[in-house]
């Protein structure tokens, strides 16, 4: 019926939204285990394919990776990051009946083919929701996948995480700034494009101004009057 892409600044319950229309629609959802996707058709590791995805990008690792082994300077990467203020394996399997193997390596290059391939596959199941990663942009030309950007207020945004993360609203603050202007790196450093470019989406979300429940609604109305 519909692919549904979600965007979402940190801190705006993006993952709650996707699972209830998940939910509500019978539709799959898909966040963090296009990580363990793309791991299960290398070979790769979970935890070292996980250092290139969105909250963990690093434009200079991206860079670098694709002519060292970044594990062997791992220390250096730290310093490097604090001196930038960068401070299924089971029936899911499945979903693909070709086999991919990179020899278990892992550059930015080969995870960036990796995840639009199973973004690409997933869309071609239909009746999905995938929660970034750039799925707006790897989907933009698709002419069943709509796409909704979740911002809301700073503040709103730091209680939330305070709350959920149970942590200072001083270090909530930190870590959304961290984690935006890494989502936003990523965005840029792989498809050239800025997060917040409005002409990506279908529409745009005040998370402040509206309920997780009324969202919800919202999008689905939207996707079934399409």
């Amino acid at each position: 019926m519909a692919v549904i892409t979600i965007s979402r600044e940190y801190g705006c319950a993006g993952e709650y939204v996707a699972e209830r229309i998940s939910k509500k629609l019978g539709y799959r959802y898909v966040n963090k285990e296009i990580i363990e996707y793309i791991a299960i058709l290398t070979g790769v590791p979970k935890e070292v394919v996980e250092k290139y995805d969105e909250e963990m990008h690093s434009n200079f690792k991206a860079f670098i990776s694709k002519y060292l082994d970044l594990d062997i300077f791992s220390d250096l990467f730290a310093k490097v990051e604090e001196a930038e203020h960068e401070s299924w394996e089971n029936s899911e399997s499945n979903l693909f009946e070709e086999k991919f193997t990179v020899d278990h390596v892992m550059d930015s290059e080969i995870f960036q083919n990796m995840v639009e391939r199973v973004i690409k596959k997933l869309a071609d199941e239909d009746n999905v929701i995938i929660l970034g990663r750039g799925s707006q942009c790897i989907l933009r030309n698709y002419k069943n996948a709509y796409h909704f950007r979740l911002y809301a207020d700073f503040e709103d945004r730091a209680k939330w995480v305070a709350n959920r993360e149970q942590i200072s609203i001083m270090d909530a603050k930190e870590k959304i700034k961290e984690i935006d202007k890494r989502k936003k790196n990523f965005i840029s450093h792989y498809y050239d494009e800025d997060i917040d470019n409005r002409m990506l989406y279908h529409l745009l979300i005040n998370m402040s101004k509206n309920s997780i429940d009324k969202v919800v609604s919202l999008i689905i109305n939207y996707i079934k009057d399409e």
